[in-house]
């Protein structure tokens, strides 16, 4: 199943790191990339999220809906999830305070090339770091058990059969 996640990954990767490089030729008032490639970068969202909720969705089906982002980012190192946290804080302020920022309005055509690359940025993160979480938990040695050898779901620490508590897992970063 990983194997379907690769293209998708790997588009959202792309699309990312263009979006990027066209908001911050935005920032800079260049509107030239923002006109041009927002007929590719726009409808590529959804190319990409479709496969990203699905897989979401698949991931978190045994959690509770509060923990539906960290379920969905467990595969994620902490240095990707708090990278897309800060994306998504700036996303979301953003979106209001750069046309305030750089007056003008959001009909002023760097306005909207910032605001607009500003929402498909964090669109385009979070389909990478979904994607890349559910490749790292397709591999084997991914799942949860309790003591007495039982799976249980991700984020449990007991077992919802035995009541044995989840067996620790591995972690390398746990030595430093």
């Amino acid at each position: 199943m990983a194997l379907f996640y690769y293209p998708f990954l790997a588009l959202a990767t792309a699309g990312l790191f263009a979006v990027f490089g066209i908001h911050l030729a935005a920032l800079l008032g260049a509107t030239y990339p923002f006109e041009h490639f927002v007929m590719i970068l726009g409808p590529g969202v959804f190319i990409v999220w479709l496969p990203t909720m699905l897989v979401s969705f698949r991931m978190t089906r045994n959690v509770k809906q509060r923990d539906f982002w960290r379920a969905a980012l467990r595969g994620c190192p902490k240095w990707m999830q708090r990278v897309l946290w800060i994306l998504a804080g700036y996303s979301w302020i953003g979106f209001f305070a750069l046309p305030l920022i750089y007056g003008g309005g959001m009909e002023a055509p760097a306005n909207k090339a910032r605001s607009m690359s500003d929402v498909l940025l964090i669109f385009y993160a979070i389909a990478a770091c979904v994607l890349y979480s559910a490749i790292q938990l397709e591999k084997p040695g991914k799942d949860s058990f309790c003591v007495n050898g039982h799976r249980i779901s991700p984020l449990a620490k007991h077992c919802e059969e035995c009541g044995a508590p989840a067996r620790a897992k591995f972690n390398p970063q746990n030595l430093i």
